[in-house]
Formats: structure tokens, sequence, C-alpha cells
């Protein structure tokens, strides 16, 4: 594994987990992928404050903004990763893989899985990593003729078209409030400032 594995891998958990009081600050560009069509790239700049490799933590934070994040053995030691690192983080999500409803008293949160391949991001470049993740949000709606689904998880409100004809059978049956766990394929990458 590439010694900046670790910083894909930490810093982009640490991204999406940034608590539902203040959201990170994220701006966005549309590109084309195969596969998926028009999707957003949001970037985001993160600074590492702490890192913990015997508890494998990393603090990073976002202007006045900071939170802890437990990174998964999967990911490598943390040994490269340094406090006052400034890092550049790319995050595209694609398909939803799966849509169900959540167990009762789940909270807001992401679970990243092992890197997936096929051809949902074939025309992102090489420094792409992909995989998936299962996301724990609040369901807010589902709209069947648009295929838009409206939720909010741990990075704020968000939105997501749906294509498959199963998952938006799953959603028409949610209802506004239920938690609901969404699986995603993401493709994302880091540029060190």
């Amino acid at each position: 594994m590439s010694k900046h594995m670790n910083w894909i891998f930490a810093v982009s958990l640490a991204a999406v987990v940034a608590g539902c009081a203040t959201y990170p600050t994220v701006t966005s560009q549309t590109v084309i992928v195969a596969g998926v069509g028009p999707v957003e790239v949001e970037q985001l700049n993160v600074e590492v404050v702490d890192v913990m490799p015997a508890e494998r933590m990393v603090v990073v934070r976002q202007g006045s903004r900071s939170w802890a994040v437990l990174v998964p053995e999967l990911f490598g030691d943390l040994q490269n990763i340094r406090a006052g690192d400034r890092v550049e983080i790319r995050r595209v999500e694609g398909v939803v893989l799966s849509a169900r409803r959540a167990r009762k008293g789940a909270k807001p949160g992401i679970v990243y899985t092992e890197a997936v391949s096929g051809p949902p991001f074939q025309n992102l470049p090489d420094k792409y990593v992909v995989r998936s993740l299962t996301l724990t949000a609040r369901f807010e709606s589902f709209d069947p003729a648009t295929g838009i689904v409206n939720y909010v998880g741990p990075a704020g409100p968000r939105t997501h078209q749906v294509v498959d004809p199963d998952i938006k059978m799953d959603l028409r049956r949610l209802k506004r409030g239920d938690m609901v766990e969404l699986t995603f394929a993401e493709g994302f990458h880091f540029q060190k400032n």
C-alpha cells in the first residue's frame, strides 16, 4: 500500500464525519463519469491536528471545527501522517448500490468497505481510489418522477439521483424521518498542499 494511502483514507473519512451541528466547507464542480453521468466532485481542505497511531485515531480541523476519525486497520498504519499537514480532498459519489431502513436507534454515520472495482468510475483520473461506503442518514423525501432522494447525513443535507428500479421501490417504502442506510460507490483522491 502506498505511503499516501493512509492520507487518503484518514482524511476522506474525516471529511464526511464532521458532525451534524457545523458542517465542513465544501466546494464542488460537475464532471461526467462513464456509467454514472454528471456527478459532483466535492473538494474539502483540512489540516491534520493530531495523530494517534496506537489508537488508530486522526484529528483534523477546518476553521475552528475539529473532529476525530477512527481509521480501520484495513487502511494501514498512520506513520506517514503528521500534525500540521494540509490536505485537499476530492470525492465523487457514484451510483447508489442499495437502500434499506436502518436498525432502530441508528445515528448518522459512515462505514467504508474495501476498494471496489468495475466500470462506475472508468473516466476518473488514475489518482482516484474507488471504494464503497454505507451512509446512515435521516430520510427526507424521494421523488419517483425524478429519482431524487433527499437525506441528512453526517456531512449535512444531500441529494442523490437513483436510477435502479429496485432501489426506487425500496425508497418509496420509507417515511420522512426514517433512518436509512444508503450504500454508494465512491471515488476520491487527495493532494498534499
